[in-house]
Formats: C-alpha cells, structure tokens, sequence
C-alpha cells in the first residue's frame, strides 16, 4: 500500500513546513556531496564564500543585505569560517572602526578546488528544476518578492479580519431559493445609481442559467439579525478568467463592513477555484466600492478594460486581482 503523505492533505496549510523539509533534505545532499569530493566544508557556509569569491571583500552589512540573511547569522558564519582558516576580517583603508571579511590563502585555495563540483551541483540543480515541470526557480524568485511585498503574517492577519470583525455574518453558496435576493439586492444600488442596462436584466432575472450553470459561483452574507443582506457572483468567461460582479450590500447594513467581509470571502474562494484572470468592471461614481477594491488587492488594469470594459455602459473602471 501506497504510503500517503500527510502534508498533501494539509495543502498550503502546511507550506513551511513543506518548504523547511525540502530545505532540508537539499542541504543534507549537498554535504553529502562535499564529502564525496573531499572538501571539509559546511553548506550553510557556501553563500558567504561564493560571496567573497565574487566581491574578493564585504563587510558584514553589505554580506546581510546581499544574502538577505541578518547580521548575527552572518557573525556566526564568519565565525566559524574563522575558526577553519577560510577567512579573516581586516579594517578598512577608509574607516578602521568598520571591519571588511576576506579570504585566507587557504580559503581562496579551498574554492578554486570546488569550481569543478559546484558547476557540477548547478547543472544538477537545474536538470532537478527542469524535471519538476515548472520554471521551479523563477516560481520560487516570485514566490520570495510577493513575501516581502507581504509576509504570511499580514496576510493571515488580513484573513483573519474578515471573519473576526464581522461574527453575525456567515456566508452561503447559491441556491434557488436565495435567487430573488440576488436580484432585489443588486436592483437597489443599480437603480439608486445608474440606469439597468439589458446585461443587468439578463444576470438578475436568471442568475442560475447566466452563472452557476455556465459554472461561474454565487455568494450570498447573511447577517443574524438582518438576514441575506449581501450578495457577489463569479461569471465564468473561459477556463482561467473570471469576471467578480454583482456585488452588493443592501443600504440597511451598510457600515457593518459586510461588503469588506463577503469580498474577503469570494477572493478566499477564488484562490481555491486557482482562478488566474479575476478582473472587476464598475464606474468611478462607486468610489467607496473602489477604495474596498484596492484595499483587497485589486489594482487598475487597461488591459482589462480593453477586453471586456464594453460589457457596460457605465463602465469607465476596469481593475484586476493581483496576489502579490
């Protein structure tokens, strides 16, 4: 029997915990690896050695800014690397207070006698990222900027919000006794504002034909008190693109932040959809919708409103969900 491995059912859930064994399981290879071919080297070490093999000297905070790694980690490293003979610190010509990290002449021997092994480690890295099927490296250079853009913290903060802010409200997929509340919700702010057009009509009289069966998804807030209160659909227009519409939130629960919590939750359900293209149409008038807009990630989009800004005749706005 197959063993199962446990982290798959987990998912993104597990995604530190996945990457720290992977992590892991590489460094391990690679000291194998170094004591194949005879070099009484660690690892963890090799960034700061290629380092100063390339830049010949860098003082601590230009090593931390360059390797992306703190400067106590750094210290400990040119530590050790001390303690072995690889390197020295020396002050520099320009500020003797300020301390510049070289190679020893052992040190200097020690890499020119693994340039053979480490392009042999490149060329075996890259043939493993072209065996996974994906441009693994690049995802991973990607993956790295949109956490520094924002980290796994602020986003489950971010998340979390949603739902803490907002406890009377939970959320209900379509159904077609909840239909008529996705036409009487969205006619309220469509006639309070603008003029329905023939696309409205066709979406609300028939929401289930118009979307669920063409395999798009409807949302529904219910508040506890207030009852089905908000509603936002997916319309489906190819396999990887998606049009969020129809959000809205009846003028009686406005300032409850139910349209902040039912925007969270369709992006939260988009993601699960793996959804590639999710794109917005509105009109500036809708300002407040705007601003909610950009505040959950998406962003103005020319491109967008050149592809499918004709839907409308409001539409002067185009905006498209970008992750990072």
């Amino acid at each position: 029997m197959k063993n199962v491995d446990f982290l798959d059912e987990l998912g993104e859930l597990a995604l530190g915990s996945r990457l720290k064994r992977l992590s892991d399981r590489l460094l391990a290879d690679a000291a194998q690896v170094y004591k194949n071919c005879g070099h009484d080297i660690q690892p963890k070490w090799f960034p700061l050695l290629a380092l100063l093999w390339k830049h010949k000297q860098v003082s601590i905070v230009e090593a931390a800014e360059k390797l992306g790694l703190t400067q106590p980690a750094i210290s400990q490293f040119i530590k050790e690397l001390v303690g072995v003979g690889l390197v020295t610190s020396t002050p520099s010509p320009q500020d003797s207070r300020r301390k510049l990290i070289v190679l020893t002449e052992q040190g200097k021997l020690a890499i020119a006698n693994m340039q053979r092994m480490w392009n042999a480690v490149d060329e075996a890295a890259k043939s493993l990222c072209d065996e996974s099927g994906t441009a693994f490296y690049e995802t991973v250079q990607n993956f790295e900027k949109a956490l520094a853009n924002k980290s796994l913290a602020q986003r489950t903060k971010e998340q979390l919000s949603y739902h803490v802010a907002n406890p009377d409200v939970e959320f209900l997929a379509y159904s077609a006794e909840l239909a008529p509340h996705f036409k009487s919700i969205n006619a309220e702010w469509i006639e309070d504002m603008f003029v329905m057009e023939a696309s409205d009509e066709e979406i609300l009289n028939d929401p289930g034909r118009v979307v669920i069966e063409q395999g798009g998804k409807i949302y529904f807030a219910k508040h506890r008190t207030l009852g089905v209160v908000g509603t936002c659909a997916l319309l489906k227009k190819d396999d990887s693109s998606y049009e969020l519409t129809k959000m809205g939130v009846l003028a009686k629960s406005r300032g409850e932040k139910i349209g902040e919590a039912l925007l969270g939750h369709v992006i939260e359900e988009a993601s699960r959809l793996k959804i590639e293209n999710l794109y917005l149409l509105t009109n500036k008038k809708c300002q407040a919708a705007i601003h909610l807009y950009l505040k959950a990630g998406f962003r103005h989009d020319q491109s967008t409103m050149e592809n499918y800004g004709s839907k409308y005749q409001r539409c002067d706005v185009a905006m498209r969900y970008c992750k990072n």
